[in-house]
């Protein structure tokens, strides 16, 4: 059968094409309107031919050239800025109401049926039904112009307009499903002046029509060997569908929806399994559609608690091996490919592709079914690697993720699976680095570049984690304690001189908060008494903003440091090895004292305090698995704070 779908290649009709002079004629008269006008082109009239030949000429210019140089004259400028006003007059005029609106589905759905009866009658002559698709792609691009009336988008979803596109979404001819994605991905993004309730209406109401279900079915097929991953007109339509996902998912609630399929009693939409597959696949260059799956699967598992239960409960058949394969697995097996090197820098999409797999990662690991799900596939083994051998860029991301992972109550075997992977030199080595003990890395804002550099917070959240995770008197805890005492306590001094420079770092910001909240505090009694209201509102959001930047400038990391030598201080209450007397001496030495060690733990409790006695409701059947492991860990870590608290 002849191949159709290269008859959908040409210029697409929604695309403003060449003015000629045939449809400028009229205008052109209009525009001159006299002789006289006619005069100013030239000493003598302009005879038909001339004026075709300059319109030609000016169309030329348009298309090569009209913003190079291209020699305009001042009149020629002058007719096509009237030309251009008359065009989106016109256009406007045509695209205003319902009306409008109900007339182009209508047409829409008419040039569909009418297409499929084409299609069935002729099945084996498409020299017959060619025209009709030809209609039914203009009309279907016709839709883009709704990104200028985004008012109507409800009126789209109630007039039906979703059940059409999600009738032409099993198409035969693959260039309509990317033309209608396309026009979806147009009218969903970010760039269209919409707002968040026209865009949540009109998202569920593809949803609703199952519009998302057939974008996830109408992915290319992958059920086909490496070496035939060459097809462009799949990767564009792949890309295409993607976008109008990520767009889609840009609606609250929608990212539950994604990987689970609640019509089928929380069944798999398909979509998950389709970007594990699609990230197995080898490519000597990393693809804009492989990066994108990574992204979109990155995207997915930040937004949505359920998610990220999908993606760890979920097994399939790898293609190849017929073995099962599992979200965590995959992300693993991908990020293995860099255990000793970064991604080259001038593979960008190498590169963003490994940004977002470490972001999925870290989103998955704060759960305990993540948790559960790294251990299983020995990630903790592949990081520690990464953080030893890898790339500068590995190494911080790998520390990253492991802090992540080992932060909170739940992580005693990840703990115990860290020390017994020799996890303790690569920690300690990097906790005693000559740049973390220079003042300059303290003056750094927070830590916006932890993502390139190995962060001394998530050094010392590890620390921390370890501290809290490792069971009492076991051996990997002795270990851990050890390391403290090892070459006449150096890193019990390493410590301490961290903790004077983020004091240091502490005093810096806090005069320049104080600076900016008297200031604030000035323009209180100037102001008349409706406006008073307004300042109060406005110093809550302010003081909530000075205290992140308190809190990124050194607050956190002297949260850290203090949890850390209260734990020092208490595990040596019970094992007598001098740690606490050499805090004790080289706190005096800065005129200072474990008093100050308790106000910070003091502080930190109170700050945590509030989710526990606020709680968003109190019915705890209402919360999500993870939202009762975060209420959970909260506890947790406020008796922790306090029974700390008692050996200092």
């Amino acid at each position: 059968m002849t191949d159709t779908d290269s008859l959908f290649k040409k210029q697409s009709a929604s695309t403003p094409r060449k003015r000629r002079l045939d449809d400028l004629s009229d205008l052109v008269k209009k525009y001159k309107g006299s002789d006289e006008n006619e005069q100013r082109i030239g000493s003598s009239t302009v005879t038909n031919a001339t004026e075709t030949q300059e319109f030609d000429e000016l169309v030329s210019d348009e298309e090569g050239g009209r913003f190079f140089g291209g020699g305009l004259s001042k009149e020629q400028e002058e007719i096509l800025e009237y030309v251009d006003q008359f065009d989106k007059q016109a256009e406007e005029e045509e695209v205003q109401n319902r009306s409008w609106l109900k007339k182009q589905l209508t047409k829409l759905e008419r040039v569909a049926a009418k297409n499929a009866q084409l299609r069935a009658k002729f099945a084996e002559t498409p020299q017959k039904f060619i025209e009709s698709e030809e209609e039914l792609d203009r009309s279907i691009k016709g839709l883009s112009a709704l990104t200028d009336r985004t008012e109507l988008y409800a009126d789209f979803v109630e007039l039906g307009g979703f059940k059409i596109i999600s009738n032409l979404l099993i198409h035969e001819n693959s260039d309509i499903v990317a033309d209608l994605a396309q026009v979806l991905q147009e009218l969903t993004d970010d760039d269209v002046d919409t707002s968040e309730s026209q865009l949540a209406v009109f998202v569920h109401g593809a949803i609703k029509e199952d519009v998302l279900q057939s974008l996830i079915l109408n992915l290319s097929s992958l059920e086909i060997g490496e070496n035939d991953l060459d097809n462009t007109e799949d990767y564009e339509r792949d890309f295409k569908i993607l976008s109008v996902i990520e767009n889609f998912s840009s609606v609250p609630g929608v990212a539950d929806l994604l990987f689970v399929d609640y019509e089928n009693e929380r069944g798999d939409t398909g979509l998950l399994r389709w970007i594990l597959r699609r990230l197995l696949i080898k490519e000597e260059h990393v693809s804009q559609t492989k990066q994108y799956a990574a992204e979109i699967l990155s995207i997915t598992l930040q937004k949505s608690a359920l998610s990220r239960e999908q993606f760890c409960i979920q097994v399939y058949k790898d293609p190849t091996t017929n073995d099962d394969i599992s979200g965590m697995d995959v992300i693993l097996r991908s990020l293995a490919v860099y255990r000793i090197r970064d991604p080259l820098a001038e593979e960008v999409e190498e590169a963003e592709m490994f940004e977002n797999l470490f972001d999925a990662l870290v989103s998955v690991v704060q759960s305990s079914m993540g948790k559960d799900k790294l251990l299983e596939n020995e990630g903790i083994d592949l990081l520690l690697l990464m953080a030893k051998h890898g790339g500068k860029h590995g190494k911080a991301r790998a520390m990253k993720t492991i802090d992540y992972a080992l932060s909170s109550g739940e992580s005693s075997s990840l703990a115990l699976d860290f020390v017994n992977n020799n996890g303790l030199p690569i920690l300690f080595k990097q906790f005693m680095s000559p740049k973390f003990a220079e003042a300059k890395h303290f003056k750094r804002r927070g830590e916006s570049n932890s993502d390139l550099h190995v962060s001394l917070d998530a050094i010392l959240g590890i620390i921390v984690s370890l501290f809290r995770n490792l069971p009492d008197s076991a051996q990997q805890k002795m270990k851990l304690i050890a390391k403290f005492v090892e070459k006449d306590f150096e890193k019990v001094g390493k410590l301490l001189k961290y903790r004077r420079l983020t004091l240091e770092m502490l005093d810096h910001i806090d005069i320049i908060i104080d600076a900016e909240r008297s200031q604030f505090v000035k323009r209180k009694p100037i102001l008349e008494e409706e406006d008073k209201d307004i300042w109060e509102t406005d110093l809550q959001a302010r003081e909530a903003e000075w205290y992140i930047r308190r809190h990124e400038s050194g607050g956190f990391r002297l949260q850290l440091v203090d949890v850390i030598i209260a734990w020092l201080a208490a595990e040596d209450d019970d094992n007598g090895l001098g740690i606490k007397d050499k805090i004790i001496s080289l706190l005096r030495s800065e005129k200072r004292t474990l008093v100050d060690v308790k106000m910070t733990l003091e502080d930190y409790k109170n700050e945590i305090s509030p989710d526990l006695s606020n709680p968003e409701s109190d019915d705890n059947d209402q919360l999500s698995n993870e939202e009762s492991e975060q209420r959970r860990e909260a506890s947790d870590l406020s008796d922790m704070l306090g029974v700390l608290m008692e050996f200092l």
